[in-house]
């Protein structure tokens, strides 16, 4: 067997991400991409070795590699550019997949023409020599299998990374990605975009894979240190590559975020520690009705209590106090301020032309700025803060009727208070204070 078995060690590290991908990762958005280009890579890395060891032929091996290495870099390419920006790729993405397509049915039909024992005879000549282009001594059948499996592989191969290489200066140019991110992640606590590091990883990798491609099988047998080496580093890569994977839904990470991938990696003595930095973390995620909600059942959560403990965020701050202090005379400031500060929610049947009318504006404007604003449109933030004030009241009003309630929070009605109360709160009204 002339075929290195180091290589097989990326393999494994691929098997193991995609393993942990598929439990704890199924549900990024580039989670196919990433299973994809980890399953080119296992059998581009590896493939060539286990194929040969199962059925004791190097040509097989060598028509795995053939048909999977040129896809890293498609796939390479449509992860980056998934973690960039919203996409769904389409046939057209798959254009390049052309080239592996290709290579494997020339490289089937030659085989079928030479012979499987034949062509591992010529395997064993390809690999004993190292050269560009075949000699004399390969004639009819065998120079043709030379220049498809051997120079136009190594020739799309160098086209393809010509072109991902290109597509990440652009990347670095657009994004302003520089080496003082690295320093400032590595050393300073400071976040770096997840693009950034996969895109470095993924072109040392790359780099890997044409030391591999381009050393013949002689200098792995003579130099089996450098071997070693090599599969080591290229599996350090590997490694790391698939646990930065796991934050493909963030744009930026720090080193804190990396050391808590896993949300109960804590201890007896930190856990209040660590649960309040990961909340915090998901909050930034959260906007709108996703954090009242949130914030509602947090509210609840003790059965026992008569009220709230002291300081627990109401659903409005929630919605309000999720956005930085805007400054006096801002649009924004004075929206908020006629909203928390007037109660001009608790008018029934009040319209965004009404709000328009008050704020000097017009009510297109007034509901761009609270969709870009507060991540919800003008009625559901009329609805959180009437909800809002519904606990509120039913605090101070115990015995209140729900038809009063609804009144005093601005609601034209019990049957949309109690709907809408339940959809913001998870609660009824009468359960929600039931439980309090």
């Amino acid at each position: 067997m002339s075929l290195t078995p180091y290589f097989v060690i990326c393999g494994l590290v691929c098997a193991f991400w995609m393993l942990v991908h598929s439990f704890l990762a199924s549900r990024l958005d580039a989670y196919n991409l990433f299973m994809a280009l980890m399953c080119s890579v296992f059998f581009a890395a590896g493939g060539d070795v286990l194929m040969a060891s199962i059925t004791q032929s190097e040509t097989l091996g060598h028509l795995v590699v053939l048909s999977c290495a040129p896809s890293i870099i498609p796939f390479t390419w449509l992860y980056f550019v998934k973690l960039e920006r919203p996409f769904k790729p389409g046939p057209i993405d798959f254009i390049w997949l052309v080239f592996p397509i290709a290579l494997a049915t020339a490289g089937i039909t030659l085989v079928s023409l030479n012979g499987l024992s034949a062509t591992d005879m010529l395997l064993e000549r390809i690999h004993s020599r190292i050269m560009l282009f075949p000699d004399a001594s390969y004639v009819g059948s065998e120079k043709t299998f030379y220049i498809w499996t051997v120079v136009v592989f190594r020739a799309v191969l160098v086209f393809e990374s010509i072109v991902l290489v290109l597509y990440c200066l652009n990347l670095i140019r657009k994004k302003h990605f520089k080496f003082s991110d690295w320093v400032g992640f590595l050393f300073k606590g400071h976040k770096i975009r997840v693009l950034e590091i996969q895109m470095t990883l993924s072109l040392l990798v790359l780099l890997g894979f044409f030391v591999k491609v381009f050393l013949h099988i002689p200098f792995y047998r003579i130099h089996p240190v450098a071997t070693v080496l090599l599969v080591l580093v290229m599996s350090a890569i590997l490694f790391f590559f698939g646990l930065f994977a796991l934050f493909g839904s963030k744009e930026s990470i720090s080193m804190d975020d990396v050391r808590s991938a896993l949300r109960f990696n804590y201890s007896r003595e930190n856990q209040s520690r660590v649960s309040e930095e990961v909340v915090m973390d998901m909050v930034d995620n959260l906007q709108g009705q996703s954090l009242t909600h949130v914030i509602s059942h947090m509210v609840m959560q003790n059965e026992g209590e008569e009220k709230p403990a002291a300081g627990s965020p109401s659903l409005t701050s929630a919605l309000f106090g999720n956005n930085q202090s805007w400054d006096e005379g801002t649009l924004v400031y004075r929206f908020q301020h006629l909203m928390q500060d007037e109660l001009l929610f608790l008018r029934q049947g009040l319209t965004l032309q009404d709000v328009a009318e008050r704020l000097d504006s017009n009510k297109t404007y007034i509901s761009k700025m609270v969709n870009q604003t507060y991540g919800i449109g003008f009625p559901e933030v009329l609805n959180i803060m009437r909800v809002d004030y519904a606990q509120q009241y039913m605090n101070t009003h115990a015995e209140a009727a729900q038809e009063d309630i609804a009144k005093a929070s601005g609601f034209q009605s019990a049957s949309s208070f109690n709907s809408t109360f339940k959809r913001i709160t998870g609660y009824t009204p009468k359960v929600w204070a039931s439980r309090k």
